[in-house]
Formats: C-alpha cells, sequence, structure tokens
C-alpha cells in the first residue's frame, strides 16, 4: 500500500510539474502568434502546449520508475523524446520563435524522470524553469540597458563568491589567532558586493529608493561595510554624496535594531536595560537620514533634468575593499592584544577594542555570559553600550576621512548627536 501511496504521490507531481510549464509556454507561444498579427487558434494544434508537456513530463515519470528494472528503458525514453521534440520543429519551427518551446519539452521530460528519484530536487528545479520563462518579458527590457562592464562586474562577484572564499581557509593560522582568512575575505567581498548592490539599485530604482533599500538590506549584515561601501562611492561619483549619506545612516540606525534583536533572543534581561539608549541612538540616526532625503529632494528639484550619474570604472571595486581587509587584519590583531593583556577582568576594554570591527560578537558573548550569571546584566547592558559607541566612533572617522569632502561631516555630527544622547541616557539610567 504505500509503495502505491508513494506511486500516486511521484504521478501527481510529475503531472504537475508538466501542467505548469505547459501552461506558460502555451500562454506564451499564444501571445508570440498575437504579436506576430497571426491567429493564434490556427496553430493550437501545431504547437506544443499543456496536454504535451503534462504527457512528456509522465512518460519521463514512467520510464524512470520501469527503468528500476529495466535500466535501458530511460536511455531509450530519452531518445525517443529528442527525436519527437526535433520532428516538431522541422515541421512546424518558426525561426522568429526560437528553440525554447523545444527545449523546455526536453527538460519537462528529463524533471519527470527526477520525479521517482529526488521529488523536491525536481519541484524545485521546476519552479525555476517556470521562473526563467515567465522572466521573458523583463529579460527582453533590461538585457539591452545592460553595459558590458556591468556583466563584467556581475561575473567577478559570482567567481569570488562560488570559486574564492570556499578555497580559502576557515581557521585562523596567526600568532593571535584571530586573522582567519574566509572571515576576511567575507568582510572585503561584503564591502565591494554592497557597493555593487547600491549601483544595481541606483541604476534600476534611482538614487532615492536605491539607496534606501541598499542602507536596509546592507544594514542586516555590516553597517560597518556600509559606511565603507559608501564613501568609496562618493569619491567616484559626485552625485552618490548625498544618497550614500542616506544609506550610511540607515544601516546603522538597523545596526542598534540588530543589536536589540540579538540581546533579547539570548538575555531579555540585557535587551531591557539597553533599549532606551540604543533606542534613542537609533531615533537619532533616522533622524539624520530624513534631514539628508529631504536635502536630496530639493537637490533633484533643482538639478537638470537631464543630467548623468558619474560612470564608475566597475560597480564590483575589490581593489579599494582590499584595503578595508587590511585595516580590519590590524584592527583584529590590536584587539587580541588588548584581549591578552587585560583578561577577564578588562570586559569594558575588551569591549571597547572588539567593538571597532563588530557589535555582535560582543553582543552574544556578554549576553551569554550574563544569562549564565557570570556578570550582572547591567554590566553586560555597559559593555554593549561602550562597543556600539566605540564602533560608531569607528564608522565616523570612516565617513569624515575616507569619503569624497562634504560626505562625512554630516555623518560624523549626527554620530556624535547619537552616542552624546545614547551615553548621557545609560549614564542617567545608571544612576537611578
Amino acid at each position: 500500500m504505500e509503495a502505491w501511496t508513494l506511486g500516486l504521490v511521484e504521478c501527481a507531481v510529475a503531472g504537475g510539474i508538466g501542467l505548469f510549464i505547459g501552461l506558460e509556454r502555451e500562454h506564451s507561444d499564444r501571445s508570440d502568434r498575437s504579436d506576430h498579427n497571426e491567429v493564434a487558434s490556427d496553430h493550437s494544434e501545431d504547437h506544443l502546449g499543456v496536454r504535451s508537456f503534462a504527457i512528456l513530463s509522465l512518460f519521463g515519470w514512467v520510464c524512470a520508475l520501469l527503468g528500476d528494472h529495466m535500466p535501458w528503458l530511460p536511455p531509450a525514453g530519452m531518445v525517443v523524446t529528442g527525436g519527437l521534440v526535433l520532428a516538431h520543429y522541422l515541421r512546424v519551427g518558426d525561426k522568429d520563435l526560437g528553440l525554447t518551446t523545444e527545449i523546455a519539452a526536453a527538460a519537462t521530460f528529463a524533471l519527470g524522470m527526477l520525479v521517482h528519484h529526488r521529488r523536491d530536487l525536481a519541484v524545485a528545479v521546476g519552479l525555476v524553469i517556470t521562473l526563467l520563462l515567465l522572466a521573458k518579458p523583463w529579460f527582453r527590457r533590461t538585457i539591452p540597458r545592460l553595459r558590458r562592464i556591468e556583466l563584467s562586474a556581475t561575473l567577478q562577484l559570482v567567481i569570488v563568491l562560488a570559486v574564492v572564499l570556499p578555497l580559502l581557509p576557515a581557521e585562523a593560522r596567526d600568532p593571535w589567532g584571530v586573522l582567519s582568512p574566509r572571515k576576511i575575505g567575507l568582510f572585503i567581498v561584503l564591502i565591494a558586493g554592497i557597493s555593487y548592490a547600491g549601483y544595481v539599485l541606483h541604476r534600476l530604482l534611482g538614487a532615492s529608493r536605491g539607496v534606501v533599500l541598499a542602507g536596509l538590506v546592507g544594514g542586516l549584515v555590516s553597517s560597518t561595510a556600509v559606511t565603507a561601501a559608501m564613501a568609496q562611492q562618493s569619491r567616484t561619483d559626485p552625485l552618490m554624496l548625498i544618497p550614500g549619506q542616506i544609506a550610511t545612516f540607515l544601516a546603522n540606525a538597523v545596526m542598534f535594531a540588530r543589536v536589540l534583536v540579538v540581546a533579547s533572543l539570548i538575555n531579555p534581561d540585557v535587551a531591557r536595560v539597553l533599549v532606551v539608549p540604543l533606542g534613542l541612538m537609533g531615533a537619532v540616526t533616522l533622524a539624520g537620514a530624513g534631514w539628508k532625503y529631504l536635502a536630496l529632494r530639493d537637490a533633484d528639484r533643482g538639478a537638470p533634468q537631464d543630467r548623468e550619474p558619474a560612470a564608475m570604472a566597475n560597480p564590483f571595486a575589490l581593489v579599494p575593499a582590499l584595503k578595508w581587509g587590511v585595516l580590519l587584519s590590524a584592527v583584529l590583531i590590536a584587539s587580541a592584544v588588548a584581549q591578552r593583556h587585560f583578561g577577564d577582568r578588562g570586559l569594558y576594554i575588551t569591549a571597547a577594542a572588539s567593538g571597532l570591527t563588530d557589535v555582535d560578537a560582543v553582543t552574544l558573548a556578554v549576553s551569554h555570559q550574563s544569562k549564565e550569571g557570570l556578570v550582572a546584566a547591567a554590566v553586560a547592558s555597559l559593555a554593549i553600550t561602550i562597543a556600539v559607541v566605540t564602533n560608531t566612533l569607528v564608522k565616523g572617522g570612516m565617513a569624515l576621512f575616507m569619503g569624497r569632502t562634504g560626505f562625512g561631516r554630516p555623518i560624523a555630527l549626527v554620530f556624535a548627536l547619537a552616542i552624546t544622547v545614547g551615553v548621557g541616557t545609560a549614564v542617567a539610567l545608571q544612576l537611578q
């Protein structure tokens, strides 16, 4: 009975995959015929449709099922399917419409076979194929707008992510045990990747909407990387000065919220102490983003309508990001030396040193220590606050000294105000 049930499920899945792909292909073929001023009904029997694709998928499943006892059957089925598809193309093939339907038919047969061996994978691949087929209008609109440098940058990003990063060793081999090649490589790629994402969003959505997404999404990963990337972009493109400031403010506002979420998941007592000072710091930073957004809107109103953004040499700028990798390595070594020298008694100094590059590690560590009763919640919250303040100071310095003239000063002023408000509130709460 279980075998019958499994067979019926596989049959339904195989038929469903064929139906999904067939529905898209039949609708697309009719639309293409209409675009060519031909009557769709006159060709309804000439082109592969819903029934054909469903039958092909079921045929593939049957070949795979019987192939458990007859190994020759799946290859024979593939030959038969290939011959049918080729014969169909030679009979009714239209050079203007291409080979997409015939290729999709062959893939549908293969997916039907895959259902018998890896049903979940077959469903996933079937959905991806259907989405690719549905995306035809988007590809037609987007590809003519692409520049060669953008294609090259995308290829570089994929190579670094898929080939280079996995080859880097994860363990640290330096005397201090802190310089993990993969961690540093990930940080470098993160900075370059955020620059790339900001460029793409800027091209697709314009400066105002693009930087909002770049800042919000980047802040979920690393506000430091966003600050570094935006400072670099402000140097290469003058029109990215104000949008880069907005992205920096938004990313740092997200950072404050991220710290609160992490602390609350580990030890809610620590989060309750932090919520007011960090919440106020986030509010000040968001106010800075609103201030710069109003400035950007006024600048857009007074700017010529035909202005063009400065051309970027490469959206995936890896060489500038390597400089930040060197800086990160130096800070990690300094942090390790400080921690070894002061030991556990220097929790605040260690938090300040660690906050030079990252606040998540400090938040996780001291929140866990507080949960285990090793340190008081007030001590843990103060250590996290010190790390956040140190990290904010570092990012203010990045914006001030690494960005274009006029980029860093507003960011540094807003960050200074946020630190003053946050630290003042934290001290006031401690004195109560």
